[in-house]
């Protein structure tokens, strides 16, 4: 699975690289000059976008000391995020960062596992309805093919599916019954049996929030959505620096089926490839050309490049 999966990475790098010199190197860079100074603007949406995930991170924990502030929470994300984006392991891989990083401010390890895992269900509903809210404005914005546009809705609706059974299953105790399925097919790992009770614990902490703090769940959404139209807003401003401005409309819509189609490729470091394709093929839905959405993708990379430097300091400074 390593094998195949720094395979992938490989392909979909060469054709990226194929698709930026398909698109013109020339037309790109000019497009790109015409930001200007203006740079550092650009950086500013995901600043908000990650601030209001610390603040709906830290509704999900349970009594935090004074030592967990939002400040703590927006750069701990940071760095958790930065694994997930440069590791394949399915945007997985940094969460156990965020756990530790919580603990060292002297959260149990229980209480920051149930916030983390909480916190990424909660995420996940909040990212359908933004990307149900894309779809439904779809139709009227962009000229797609009637099977591309089924696609997408089928991939929204799985990811949709996909995120009730996990919050479902917070509920419900996730993980006694991830044991369960275990043992009926009589395959139960040495580590897990020797977690027994620490698991219990967690789905205890985790059913806890959603029977007594349900105040709690909609504030959080609530905020996580709002960082998703601040992710939309990047949009926005990135086509009105280039000189081609969209409605706000337009832009929340084309953000939401970007990062659709962006979530096909988790498994792949980056969404390498998927991701920058699938803005060409919606820029080119509205009908911009492909040279937009390839100068489009480019500076997303380069604000993703930043905060991910960002996150890997972070890291640096946490470990030494």
């Amino acid at each position: 699975m390593a094998k195949l999966k720094i395979l992938l990475v490989v392909v979909a790098s060469l054709f990226l690289v194929w698709m930026l010199h398909a698109v013109g190197w020339q037309a790109l860079g000019q497009h790109l000059r015409l930001i200007g100074w203006y740079w550092p603007l650009i950086l500013l949406p995901y600043l908000f976008v990650n601030l209001m995930d610390a603040i709906s991170w830290r509704l999900t924990i349970d009594s935090p000391p004074e030592a967990v502030t939002i400040r703590h929470l927006f750069f701990n994300r940071l760095a958790g995020e930065a694994i997930n984006v440069l590791t394949p392991t399915a945007s997985l891989g940094g969460e156990p960062l965020k756990a530790l990083m919580l603990q060292k401010r002297g959260v149990p390890l229980t209480n920051a596992t149930a916030s983390v895992i909480i916190s990424k269900g909660i995420l996940v509903l909040s990212l359908v309805a933004y990307i149900l809210l894309g779809l439904a404005l779809a139709p009227f914005l962009f000229v797609l093919p009637s099977h591309w546009l089924l696609l997408l809705i089928l991939a929204a609706l799985g990811l949709g599916v996909a995120g009730l059974i996990f919050v479902l299953g917070q509920k419900q105790g996730l993980c006694q019954m991830g044991m369960k399925l275990c043992q009926k097919i009589r395959f139960v790992p040495r580590i897990l049996q020797d977690k027994e009770a620490a698991l219990c614990r967690l789905d205890a902490q985790m059913a806890t929030f959603y029977q007594h703090h349900q105040r709690r769940f909609y504030l959080a959404l609530g905020f996580f959505l709002l960082g998703w139209l601040c992710h939309g807003l990047e949009v926005y401003l990135i086509f009105y620096l280039i000189g081609q401005p969209l409605s706000l409309v337009t832009a929340l819509c084309l953000d939401a089926l970007a990062i659709l189609i962006t979530s096909l490729a988790f498994f792949i470091p980056g969404n390498l490839g998927v991701q920058d394709g699938g803005n060409i093929l919606l820029t080119m839905g509205l009908h911009l050309g492909a040279i937009l959405g390839a100068t489009f993708s480019i500076i997303r990379r380069l604000r993703e490049g930043f905060w991910l430097a960002v996150g890997l300091v972070v890291l640096a400074y946490e470990r030494y």
